[in-house]
């Protein structure tokens, strides 16, 4: 996998807003943040769009776990071959960026409105996950992932308890397996798309990041506070 490179050479984006190496942990905050990603294929005809779950398959993080309807295109797509090329975007949190956000003394450090985000682009080959027990396998972790970092269950309720694959009947899961298809993408390329003010002074970074903040985008302003 080339993940990210030692910075990346290229025209666009603007040469203080790309990939580097030295930033992988945090796209891989972001991919773990965000895990419902945009996934982009090409057909023959069309290009798909869709959005789908995903999660790290391994702790390396070189392989992205996932599965679809029998109904995708990605699925039918792995019926007639071994891989698919796909990209995955991870969406991280974006926000408006107006002049006003700055004091009077920095104004002209920000002279124009904007937009800043932060999004991950994965480029990789989708493999399907054909044995029945792998199936089941690669389930059980994705509910179990999901699960415990996303779900917190309260005091009083009544199953306030995490949901783990073996509480559902067993006819309800085969059901299930049969009607998805599950893979595994190989990430061989990792872009991170920052832009978070980074041809900014500290002083007006800090200030957009406090603008942020109060606006419900804390995330986002701290990671500028920290590239």
């Amino acid at each position: 996998m080339s993940q990210a490179k030692e910075c990346q050479s290229q025209n666009y984006p603007a040469k203080h807003y790309q990939s580097c190496k030295d930033q992988l942990n945090n796209y891989y905050r972001i991919i773990e943040d965000n895990p419902l990603a945009t996934l982009i294929m090409n057909t023959n005809t069309d290009v798909e769009i869709s959005h789908i779950p995903c999660h790290f398959a391994n702790k390396n993080k070189t392989s992205i776990m996932a599965h679809v309807s029998n109904h995708h295109p990605l699925a039918k797509e792995l019926q007639q071959s071994p891989n698919a090329v796909i990209n995955l975007i991870f969406h991280g949190e974006d926000a408006y960026v107006s002049p006003n956000d700055v004091s009077i003394e920095n104004s002209q450090a920000q002279m124009v409105p904007t937009w800043n985000y932060a999004k991950v682009h994965i480029t990789g080959s989708a493999v399907e996950v054909k044995d029945s027990n792998e199936k089941y396998n690669h389930m059980m972790q994705t509910s179990d992932y999901f699960e415990y970092r996303e779900r917190s269950p309260l005091p009083g309720q009544e199953n306030n308890k995490y949901w783990a694959i073996s509480d559902a009947p067993d006819t309800a899961i085969k059901h299930m397996l049969n009607a998805i298809t599950v893979f595994t993408v190989q990430v061989d390329n990792l872009e991170g798309r920052f832009k978070l003010s980074q041809n900014k002074s500290k002083v007006v970074k800090e200030q957009l990041a406090k603008q942020f903040t109060m606006r419900g985008t804390a995330t986002l302003g701290q990671l500028m506070l920290e590239l």
